[in-house]
């Protein structure tokens, strides 16, 4: 053997051991979800299908003007003293939908640390209900969270933190971003990562009821153990989408809004809802607090503001 082909035969080995380190794609999954997340993993390469490294790089960081949410009267984990008591609410929430997916109530669903946030008809709160619950849940220290904005209708997640629109899930599940992990966005604030919507498709419930989505939510399941997923997904009625994601997810919070919401919409919207999800309701603009029983056992929470 040739001094050039011990060489290459060396190399060809030391790239194989390199490309073990980095990570094992799951048997028969999609070569876009062999990318690791380089923000969970410090000093691992992002891979391409055949598992070498690529000369990608991940998304730069998206800066979230803290002080602008503080002003929108939303959850704080930087200062105890603002905005306390919606603070507070929202963290008996999160422990909640915690117990479920990391403590007794995890052997009795699914996927339960995928939450899907939803409400019978648009403008009851639910993208609020969901922004605090990620910014809350953001505060752990053991934890993190993946914010994904699934309502590809009328994406909100983006308004409401003040950030610009970018490629997203619709994007990716069409095929026009390689890998999941260009897609998941680190944001400033510690722990709290987000997904976009994406541009908005005439198939996209097609594009969610896919094959590729089903891969997509076992990958989110299952790779981090620390992690929460919260779906801002759009509302129920009327919206087949929301049905689809539904079958997904492990978890549901059900935003009603204080004299406004009919029950009659809430049972007919929740009927339609993936009959294995846990799901509880949160209370949204309500003039005084309000407690009662979640489906499952959990308890209301309240929030007192805006849409």
């Amino acid at each position: 053997m040739s001094i050039i082909q011990k060489a290459m035969k060396q190399k060809t080995a030391q790239a194989k051991q390199e490309q073990s380190q980095y990570q094992q794609p799951e048997q028969g999954g999609d070569p876009g979800l062999t990318h690791v997340d380089p923000m969970l993993h410090a000093g691992a390469q992002p891979v391409i299908a055949d598992g070498f490294p690529s000369a990608w790089h991940p998304p730069a960081t998206i800066e979230i003007d803290v002080n602008r949410l503080k002003r929108m009267g939303m959850v704080s984990h930087t200062n105890e003293l603002a905005n306390a008591t919606i603070t507070n609410e929202f963290r008996l929430i999160k422990q909640k939908l915690f117990h479920n997916a990391f403590s007794s109530g995890a052997q009795f669903h699914q996927r339960v640390n995928l939450v899907m946030v939803t409400s019978a008809a648009y403008q009851e709160g639910k993208t609020f209900t969901a922004v605090n619950l990620a910014l809350s849940m953001a505060s752990e220290k053991d934890k993190t969270v993946l914010l994904v904005d699934t309502d590809v209708l009328k994406p909100g997640v983006s308004h409401m933190l003040g950030i610009e629109s970018r490629v997203g899930l619709i994007d990716y599940l069409q095929g026009k971003v390689s890998h999941l992990s260009e897609i998941i966005y680190p944001t400033s604030i510690p722990n709290l990562r987000i997904i976009p919507a994406g541009k908005p498709h005439h198939l996209s419930n097609e594009l969610l009821a896919s094959n590729k989505m089903e891969r997509v939510m076992n990958e989110l399941a299952h790779r981090y153990p620390d992690r929460m997923v919260i779906f801002d997904c759009p509302p129920v009625l009327g919206v087949v989408e929301t049905i689809t994601l539904s079958k997904l997810l492990g978890q549901a919070v059900f935003v009603v809004q204080q004299d406004k919401t009919r029950l009659d919409d809430v049972d007919v919207a929740v009927s339609q809802l993936n009959k294995d999800m846990a799901i509880g309701f949160v209370m949204n603009k309500a003039v005084r607090n309000v407690y009662g029983q979640y489906r499952h056992g959990y308890d209301y929470g309240t929030t007192e503001d805006q849409s």
